[in-house]
């Protein structure tokens, strides 16, 4: 029989809205780790600024379909792009604290009062806050637009770098939509992302009438969602970041070959799953054992039904997670991301999962049979911990793994 481990639907409302947040986070963290991956692998800061163009532009306007289907999101003005905005893992609620105006369907304007990314990347130099704000920015808002207006552009009032150094609104842009604008095309990547298995996961049914068709609302909270709403939600929000993932992971074999961007992309796997688990640690407190967290880690990509089995045998613990997918197509193994990672066998992922937990838990295996992902830990109480892997230590820098949600 399964271990008895929470799933989503069974979370208190406290605990339901923090974890939506954490995984709303994720794409954060692990766009955190995926990027310095670029030098790793010998690139240059262009390099970088290149891969996450195409990460952001190749996933963006394909989750942004997604999202507007779930939540009802209709139209092709200002407000409905705003909308998806708000349910968008670029823009973390309070990480990114964003204020939005519309004057008429054609025109609106949004500033972020507060830019974690910004307040993460300040002080490694005016190149690094150019590279993110202008180089990056400029193509990628214009894309996750395309999804809903691709006659749409999002242009800067003001924004870094910042004079006076605490210059507040960090920045301010105007979205305008003007029908004699020539169309915005897809991304070079959209249609190859649009293509894989994990884009065409069924969308969560929600509540008649429980989604976002009503006016714009401005000041949107991910608590103010209902419980089955969220839950829907949040498991768009992990789509997102694994499609984030497999973008990237084309992005980096473009560079630097297939093999060599599995590999960047595993290390990226263990160090945002790592952080992810201290946070989750942080949110559930003693109720964060090595069971609860694989039965809800967002770092484990969606489409699979998770089951969680805990054997005790003396001073040893093994604890099997068995991942049922919706379609035997997430089991492909030449699939880009993570998830392809999962299929494939890779084991960096799980093991920044549970390490972090316990420093004696090993990720023994990872193996599809029988029509499922098998993942095998263990924990040897006598074990020596195992120290922190070097790759972690990129999610040190900066303040994004240490940053608090208010709930």
């Amino acid at each position: 029989m399964p271990t008895s481990t929470p799933t989503v639907a069974e979370l208190s409302r406290h605990d339901l809205v923090g974890l939506a947040h954490e995984y709303m986070l994720l794409g954060m963290l692990a766009n955190q780790a995926t990027l310095p991956q670029t030098i790793v692998a010998g690139g240059t800061l262009d390099d970088l600024n290149q891969v996450a163009i195409d990460l952001w532009m190749g996933a963006s306007p394909v989750y942004t379909h997604r999202m507007r289907r779930l939540m009802g999101i209709v139209g092709d003005d200002v407000p409905a792009i705003m909308k998806a905005l708000q349910l968008d893992v670029g823009f973390v609620h309070q990480y990114m604290q964003v204020h939005y105006e519309v004057t008429d369907p054609l025109h609106g304007a949004f500033w972020l009062e507060h830019c974690g990314a910004l307040i993460n990347v300040e002080p490694h130099g005016e190149e690094r806050v150019v590279g993110m704000c202008h180089t990056i920015e400029d193509p990628t808002f214009d894309a996750t637009a395309y999804a809903t207006n691709p006659r749409a552009r999002i242009r800067p009032i003001h924004r870094p770098p910042r004079l006076p150094a605490d210059r507040v609104p960090h920045c301010h842009w105007t979205i305008i939509i003007d029908p004699d604008n020539e169309p915005v095309g897809p991304a070079r990547l959209t249609q190859q992302i649009s293509e894989l298995p994990l884009a065409a996961l069924h969308i969560e049914p929600r509540p008649a009438g429980d989604g976002y068709q009503q006016a714009f609302t401005p000041e949107l909270h991910l608590g103010d969602l209902s419980d089955a709403t969220l839950a829907a939600v949040m498991r768009e929000f992990s789509v997102q970041n694994h499609l984030l993932m497999c973008s990237g992971e084309v992005a980096l074999a473009e560079h630097f070959g297939v093999e060599r961007a599995r590999d960047l992309m595993a290390d990226a796997w263990l160090a945002t799953a790592w952080v992810a688990s201290e946070r989750l640690r942080d949110l559930f407190g003693d109720r964060a054992d090595i069971a609860t967290l694989l039965a809800l880690h967002p770092a484990i990509p969606p489409g699979f039904e998770r089951e969680v089995h805990v054997e005790e045998a003396g001073d040893t613990t093994r604890i099997r997670c068995t991942l049922r997918p919706e379609s035997p197509a997430l089991l492909d193994p030449e699939q880009t991301g993570w998830i392809g990672a999962l299929s494939r066998g890779e084991c960096r992922g799980v093991q920044g999962i549970v390490q972090p937990i316990d420093p004696r838990a090993r990720a023994r295996e990872v193996d599809v049979r029988d029509g499922a992902v098998v993942v095998d830990v263990e924990v040897d109480r006598n074990a020596a911990p195992q120290s922190e892997p070097d790759v972690v230590a990129f999610m040190r820098i900066g303040m994004l793994a240490r940053w608090h949600f208010s709930l």
